[in-house]
This record gives C-alpha cells, sequence and structure tokens, in this order.
C-alpha cells in the first residue's frame, strides 16, 4: 500500500559547533515521521543514536549541498527525527533547510 505524503510545515536550522537536536526546532502540532533536509553553507555530521552527539569528525558526514531524504512512506523515521542531532563539519556554519512531511 503506497501512502500520499504531503508537506506540513518546512524550518530552517542553523548548525554551529555546538550540537543541536532536530527535535528542538519541531512545531509540536504532529509526530513527524518524514522529513526532507537539504545542508546548505557548510558541511555538518549527524548522528542518530539516543544520548550521544557528533563531533566535527564522528558521525555521518554530509557536504554542503547534500541532502538526508526520509521520505519513504513505507517506513516511520520518526525515531531518527527526534534523536538526530548535529554539529558542523568544517570552518563555515550550516543551513539544514527541513521539509516536514505526515
Amino acid at each position: 500500500m503506497t501512502e500520499t505524503l504531503n508537506q506540513r510545515d518546512f524550518l530552517t536550522v542553523t548548525v554551529t559547533s555546538t550540537p543541536v537536536n532536530l527535535s528542538d526546532y519541531l512545531p509540536s502540532s504532529s509526530r513527524w515521521k518524514h522529513v526532507h533536509i537539504g545542508v546548505s553553507g557548510g558541511a555538518v555530521r549527524w548522528l542518530g543514536i539516543p544520548g550521544r552527539t557528533p563531533t566535527g569528525n564522528d558521525g555521518s558526514y554530509i557536504g554542503a549541498g547534500g541532502v538526508i531524504d526520509w521520505t519513504n512512506p513505507a517506513i516511520d523515521y520518526s525515531g531518527l527525527i527526534y534523536n538526530v542531532s548535529f554539529v558542523k563539519a568544517g570552518v563555515n556554519d550550516a543551513q539544514l533547510e527541513v521539509g516536514l512531511f505526515w
């Protein structure tokens, strides 16, 4: 069975050398299960492990212009969405451009 995804919100998050949790920025209007994240301005590293944060050298690397696509309608990504944190992975701060779907 294929579900239809509808974008319900959009937000921009600045990523610096201090780790940021995506969940701190999410509107509380829904339990978000799908996101599409574009990275601009600088590279980031991310981890979705509860209680663990990335560093500039530890975590999955996404360069400026890269994306994280957690929009497969057959998968509930809420565990990752509510546990993921980001930190910049270079000199420049980064922007996360987050499309929220349900």
